[in-house]
């Protein structure tokens, strides 16, 4: 099997920023609301910093393994194939949630529905997207991580149809991720499950119940957008800083105002393909260390930012003399909240390089060495 590097250099710092910003979001609205949605929506969208991981997968996914797929499925192929996947997403995700169940008993916390022991063998088995459970549970944000692994195990089929079926299998796969996106604002039957006499809104922001729709969706987006960046005629539009400039402004102004999700995908399609093109100034800054090693971290900042909400920012603001009653309980000044928040992001990102060195990376290079 002859793949490609699996690093397109632009990408990464997007990964971390997208990571950080999943991070705010959860501190903002599960924690402590300090920005105001009247002035701005930019942080209250941040949800959908999710499937902006899912296309960039898929964009990633399809440059490495395209020509692997593209006119049949070898087992030897399949295995390394999912060896690699496993071994890049498991290990942290594994450790991750022994520690949410050793210390849920270990420490004798109230027993609450997110602690369900019925869900440790769907987390064990990557099934918690799949509207098995009423309500997210243990290592919450992991919910993602069903949601990608369902989308790798669908990859080879998708690679292999668009591969037999070109332009058709194109046209197809493209409807098929939008009718995915629609059916979850308008059609997905949903209940809130902290107030299930609350209306659910239209959005895009399934996690437990039926996420992984939304990750397939994501990822088929971003198989179909790589295939754009390898057209060179369309690429040339997009590989200078106006564009790459104006792309992130549009997407921006769609945050900010609370454009529809869909619109809001659509505009992280065009941002994808404008960064990973571009080699002007976009490009040199990108590779700046510090943007390169948040991308780096980004997979451990995402899984272990719900964990250090809870164990550290929560008790933190408890000693400043703040009361926390739950989600959505607790709102602080502005000035407060950014401080607050800004350190809550550098403990993040102290613990995320402790899991990336002790976890991330010996147990990939470990199980991608097994033959």
């Amino acid at each position: 099997m002859n793949i490609k590097p699996t690093n397109i250099p632009n990408l990464t710092p997007l990964r971390g920023i997208a990571a950080l910003m999943v991070a705010v979001y959860h501190f903002d609205a599960v924690i402590a609301n300090f920005v105001n949605q009247n002035y701005t929506l930019v942080i209250e969208k941040c949800y959908l910093m999710v499937d902006l991981f899912f296309i960039m997968s898929g964009f990633i996914m399809y440059h490495v393994y395209n020509s692997t797929f593209t006119s049949t499925i070898q087992k030897q192929d399949f295995v390394k194939f999912i060896r690699a996947r496993f071994a890049r997403i498991y290990p942290l995700h594994f450790f991750l949630l022994l520690l949410s169940v050793a210390g849920f008993y270990l420490l004798h916390e109230p027993a609450s529905p997110i602690n369900n022991p019925y869900a440790i063998p769907t987390h064990l088995l990557l099934l918690h997207s799949f509207g098995i459970h009423d309500i997210f549970t243990w290592n919450v944000p992991s919910w993602s991580i069903s949601a990608e692994w369902a989308a790798y195990m669908l990859f080879p089929l998708l690679a292999l149809f668009l591969g037999k079926y070109k332009k058709g299998g194109i046209i197809l796969l493209s409807l098929v991720s939008i009718l995915l996106y629609v059916s979850i604002l308008y059609f997905l039957v949903r209940v809130n499950p902290m107030a299930p006499n609350v209306p659910v809104p239209h959005d895009l922001n399934v996690t437990y119940d039926f996420g992984y729709i939304r990750g397939i969706a994501g990822f088929i987006a971003g198989m179909i957008t790589y295939i754009v960046f390898q057209q060179k005629e369309i690429v040339n539009y997009f590989n200078n800083d106006f564009t790459g400039i104006l792309t992130i402004l549009l997407t921006l102004a769609f945050f900010h105002f609370g454009a529809n999700d869909i619109l809001i995908v659509l505009s992280f399609v065009f941002l994808v393909l404008a960064i990973a093109a571009n080699q002007k100034g976009i490009h040199k800054l990108l590779q700046i260390k510090p943007l390169q090693y948040f991308g780096d971290i980004s997979y451990s900042i995402y899984l272990t930012h719900g964990l250090t909400m809870f164990t550290i920012a929560v008790p933190f603001l408890t000693k400043m003399g703040y009361v926390y009653k739950g989600p959505g309980s607790l709102k602080i000044p502005f000035m407060e909240g950014l401080w607050t928040c800004g350190l809550y992001l550098l403990v993040i990102v102290v613990i995320s390089s402790i899991t990336y060195y002790l976890i991330e990376k010996p147990c990939r290079s470990w199980i991608n060495g097994k033959q």
